[in-house]
């Protein structure tokens, strides 16, 4: 094999993989779909695995700690959906908080494998001593 063509085959393959990359970072723009699109569109996502967002309600939490699972309901624009989440209890600050779950509907439920919870946007500072 020629050096010429071993460095025409590399630049190819070295193509292929921005190609690839570029194509696989397009789908960031649909990273999660809001409640509210999800229950009005459903059909288009019915059997796949999807990440939804949406606040998750403080009032519909409920942690069943021997079974490890978590139901809750999130809600987007007046439309909420109930989720079961089996995995550790997060902190207190997920309460009221935005957040992503991913996973698939099931029965009327959101069975969801993956919870994230998004950071809030603001912080209350911790109260000083007066010396400090």
């Amino acid at each position: 094999m020629t050096k010429k063509l071993r460095l025409q085959i590399g630049t190819l393959v070295v193509l292929a993989a921005l190609i690839y990359i570029v194509l696989q970072g397009s789908n960031l723009s649909n990273y999660f779909v809001p409640v509210n699109q999800y229950r009005h569109n459903y059909s288009k996502y019915a059997n796949e695995v999807v990440r939804v967002q949406g606040t998750l309600l403080s009032s519909s939490v409920k942690f069943n700690a021997t079974h490890s699972s978590l139901r809750f309901t999130l809600e987007s624009k007046g439309v909420s959906m109930p989720i079961l989440y089996r995995g550790p209890m997060p902190n207190e600050q997920f309460k009221n908080a935005s957040a992503i779950v991913e996973g698939r509907l099931v029965h009327g439920i959101f069975d969801a494998k993956k919870l994230m919870v998004q950071c809030p946007d603001h912080y209350v500072a911790a109260k000083t001593s007066a010396n400090d």
